[in-house]
């Protein structure tokens, strides 16, 4: 009885061994339990943080960041990584790019900042509108296996370099990818979760919700039980991503979302026409009874010759409107990126390289088939005096060419405040208490705009439904060249959004909720 009993006490200790192992215990590494994520020691664990992309550091981030995220409170990063970066040709490596990362890992060991590796673009592309590190006019990731054996490719030799390293805490497999159906976007997934756990059983395995056909999204589960699922929430995205959305309306949060609507009334300059050099053009004007939202508009029907426009300024009572896009913040037409542009109308109308009153570009119409116009973002009436001007450059221009001020009253698009935003959560969160795996809002942000209380507010919700709620998180972004994105920018990076960046700060250090 003395042996059987001792028998049994150590198939019990090894039952147990086993089973703090399989959910993290003391393994060191970051590991999923049920709903919940576990720290190497095996307690309960919520991912708080930024994403930051990879090519920043290479010149503009360094060491000094890293330590700037975990002084602030934040526990982890999302580091954006673009193939190119670490593939200098199909199914070879770039040891300068992997030797970065190695230094980037270091780096988030001493400050003590788990690191999520996050393959935002894959080889062939595997969405056709990520603007946010490259831009291509096809797709080919799913349509062709090749791209596919490099994605596999690129994360089984992550995987087997990174192995040990216990500060990663998973690799995100795949950035909104936009597969033709679910089928095929589940067996990519289940593909390189098995050519990942061949080197490295430790890591958890980030999976994305699916980029359906129609631009809906969708969470599928994978065969791997150590998943973390993400979902991205950028709700709704003519507020959030207000600088690089084309439509973009004046928020109040909570309230209303207001853009122009009515035209109740217009003022024109003289028609400008012939040929001369840089001239400034300016219109004065007061708004009408009733205006509530104006726009600037660039409009031509030039049919032979051209004329250029640059550097819009616009003033109410002598002080100048700035906006953080794309008026002020785009008035010369310099900011090459997508979104952060005038709308566009017609035909007619391109940014030019070829001709600029200073800088590189400015806005030309030429060869107009019809009417073409270019339109300033939607911008709030104040009371007063306005004056917008710009400086004009023709040659052989004979179209009806102006410079418009366009006034109008408000339409409402829509009421967003924080019953709306869980509302549009819920779809996780019923994911979430189904499967019962944790999940982990992979990006979410409030872009600075013409209401920076209402930006703040935003946060103030988003982050306590996810608090409150038990879901990771990392903001878009910690760093950004464009302004109104990042909390940091410029190239000797400072901080440009202390208030956002407050509200944030608050929420990373709060403690834990247990769910």
């Amino acid at each position: 009885m003395r042996t059987l009993a001792g028998v049994a006490f150590v198939f019990v200790l090894l039952f147990a061994s086993f089973n703090e192992s399989k959910s993290g215990g003391t393994s060191g590494f970051v590991t999923v339990n049920g709903e919940q994520v576990l720290d190497g020691a095996g307690e309960s664990l919520v991912l708080k943080g930024f994403n930051i992309a990879f090519k920043d550091f290479d010149g503009t981030l360094g060491e000094a960041d890293i330590k700037r995220v975990a002084d602030m409170g934040a526990n982890s990063l999302r580091l954006v990584l673009d193939y190119r970066q670490l593939e200098s040709s199909p199914l070879e490596y770039d040891e300068a790019g992997f030797s970065l990362l190695d230094a980037i890992v270091a780096w988030c060991e001493t400050y003590k900042i788990y690191l999520i590796l996050d393959m935002h673009l894959a080889p062939g592309i595997q969405n056709p509108h990520d603007f946010v590190v490259h831009r291509e006019k096809s797709y080919r990731f799913w349509r062709e296996t090749r791209y596919q054996e490099r994605f596999y490719a690129l994360w089984a030799t992550i995987a087997k370099r990174y192995a040990q390293r216990k500060i990663i805490a998973g690799y995100d497999l795949l950035n909104e990818g936009a597969a033709p159906d679910t089928a095929q976007y589940l067996k990519v997934m289940n593909t390189v979760a098995r050519k990942i756990r061949a080197h490295d059983d430790n890591h958890m395995l980030i999976v994305e919700e699916a980029v359906l056909p129609n631009r809906g999204k969708r969470l599928l589960t994978v065969e791997d039980d150590n998943v973390l699922y993400s979902i991205h929430f950028f709700y709704p995205p003519q507020f959030t991503f207000y600088t690089t959305t084309r439509q973009r309306p004046i928020t109040r949060y909570p309230g209303n979302m207001v853009t122009s609507g009515e035209v109740i009334g217009v003022t024109e300059s003289d028609r400008l026409a012939g040929s001369g050099g840089w001239r400034r053009v300016t219109l004065n004007a007061t708004p009408p009874q009733g205006a509530e939202i104006l726009r600037i508009i660039l409009s031509s029907d030039e049919p032979g010759g051209a004329v250029w426009f640059d550097d819009v300024v616009l003033e109410a009572d002598g002080h100048t409107i700035d906006l953080p896009a794309p008026l002020v913040a785009n008035n010369s037409f310099e900011i090459d990126y997508p979104g952060i542009s005038w709308e566009r109308r017609g035909s007619c109308g391109r940014v030019d390289d070829t001709h600029a009153r200073r800088g590189r570009h400015a806005v030309v119409f030429s060869k107009c088939a019809g009417r073409g116009s270019m339109l300033s973002s939607p911008i709030a009436v104040q009371h007063g005096a306005y004056t917008l001007s710009t400086w004009v450059k023709t040659d052989a221009a004979r179209g009806d060419n102006r410079l418009v001020l366009s006034w109008h009253k408000g339409k409402t698009l829509a009421s967003i405040n924080k019953t709306t935003l869980r509302e549009k959560m819920d779809y996780a969160l019923r994911f979430k208490s189904w499967h019962r795996v944790p999940v982990y809002v992979g990006e979410f942000t409030a872009h600075a705009n013409p209401t920076p209380d209402s930006t703040n507010n935003y946060l103030t919700d988003i982050l306590e439904i996810m608090e409150s709620t038990g879901l990771h998180w990392s903001y878009w972004t910690y760093y950004s060249e464009y302004p109104g994105i990042g909390m940091f920018t410029g190239n000797d990076p400072y901080l440009a959004r202390p208030d956002s960046l407050r509200v944030i700060e608050r929420y990373m250090s709060r403690p834990t909720r247990t769910h």
